[in-house]
């Protein structure tokens, strides 16, 4: 037979421990009940359990209908028994609720069902509580205290509960220890996960927009807004920015005096550089920001692909893309658009249409002050 007193104590111990409502125990132990009976008994039977939540005492009973003529005495008992056992005003179709003993056998069998069972709730309850708690901060950055270091994450704990940050998902280059403050982006919470219901990440570019949030008052103030982010987690990144105010520059708001909002997120991201340009609903116009500061010959967008073609000074052409690529990469992410770049002596050579749509002027482009420009750059080593 079941201690009541053992019980009850269990009870109080799990819920003050999980933090969990006690009527999702006394559930458990319900159902353990059931799929005990089950098993011992009859699959097709039907019980009823009761608990006194006060001394602990459970109560099982099985459900009986009443009938003229047995065919399954798990399930049905005669009319003149039923009876005689639970009132004369009873009928047939009637049911009765008959008290089951419980043996040693069915007691060990239940302990063992109640047990998986209640694991089981608690599992699902602190899944749902980690849900309900963690959604208001879904899309936010959070941080927290790292407890442990394995060799696939950092296991960060966030008012008790325990996220894991995959190495995937942190910067290139970075290393925390244990008990070092972490902070990073909820990318998204699940309901149900059993690998993590949080998926954690410092890699995504709204974890640099939302730091941009915090550094920058005008942006949480809404009055500059963040329209594009391009990352490349611990080297570049790119972010386009526009004002909803006249007299107020998007671009210094962001850099801040000296450059200091921008060197504190640059900072908290392992020293990714971060150049910020201007966003304008003018496809080209956005296109020719987010390239600067190399300057565009020839701009021709094709809609219906989403594709832009881009021709460039040839003294700028490697500047525009980028070592390995990244700084192409970094400008089609932000635009969102496949982007081709030509030297205007390829383009020549393509025969591809040479427009001087762009922002230089044949004039401009020839005058010994640009090529000088251009070669003091390239001499002080461009940052791509």
């Amino acid at each position: 037979m079941i201690d009541g007193a053992k019980l009850l104590d269990a009870i109080y111990e799990i819920v003050q421990d999980k933090k969990i409502d006690k009527s999702i125990i006394f559930e458990g132990i319900k159902d353990g009940f059931q799929k005990a009976y089950e098993k011992f008994f009859d699959p097709e039977a039907i019980i009823k359990v009761e608990i006194d939540e006060n001394i602990g005492t459970i109560k099982v009973y099985k459900e009986l209908v009443i009938v003229k003529e047995i065919d399954d005495e798990w399930l049905e008992i005669e009319l003149d028994e039923a009876r005689n056992k639970y009132g004369e005003e009873l009928q047939i179709g009637d049911k009765v609720y008959e008290n089951v003993e419980f043996t040693v056998e069915f007691s060990k069998l239940a302990v063992m069902q109640v047990g998986q069972i209640i694991k089981q709730k608690i599992r699902e309850a602190e899944k749902a509580m980690i849900y309900e708690e963690f959604l208001p901060r879904n899309h936010e950055i959070v941080g927290g205290t790292i407890k442990d270091v394995t060799e696939t994450s950092y296991l960060v704990e966030v008012d008790g509960v325990i996220i894991p940050i995959w190495n995937k998902k942190t910067i290139p280059g970075e290393y925390f220890n244990i008990d070092d403050i972490i902070s990073f982006y909820i990318e998204e919470i699940s309901k149900d996960n059993k690998h993590s219901q949080i998926s954690a990440t410092r890699i995504h570019p709204d974890f640099l927009a939302k730091l941009m949030e915090i550094e920058v008052p005008e942006i949480m103030e809404g009055i500059v807004e963040v329209k594009a982010v391009s990352r490349e987690p611990g080297k570049r990144a790119k972010i386009a920015v526009v004002s909803h105010e006249e007299n107020v520059d998007p671009i210094g708001s962001c850099v801040g005096a000296s450059g200091s909002r921008i060197k504190n997120v640059t900072k908290q991201l392992n020293g990714e550089k971060i150049d910020v340009v201007l966003f304008d609903e003018d496809k080209k116009t956005f296109v020719m920001n987010s390239l600067t500061p190399v300057r565009v010959i020839s701009i021709d967008i094709d809609e219906d692909n989403n594709e832009c073609f881009i021709v460039v000074p040839n003294e700028q052409l490697s500047l525009a893309i980028g070592k390995k690529g990244m700084a192409a990469r970094l400008v089609a992410n932000l635009v969102n658009m496949k982007i081709n770049i030509y030297s205007l002596n390829v383009a020549i050579e393509k025969e591809i249409d040479i427009l001087w749509n762009g922002n230089i002027t044949k004039e401009e482009l020839e005058t010994t002050n640009f090529i000088e420009n251009t070669n003091k750059r390239r001499e002080s080593k461009s940052n791509y």
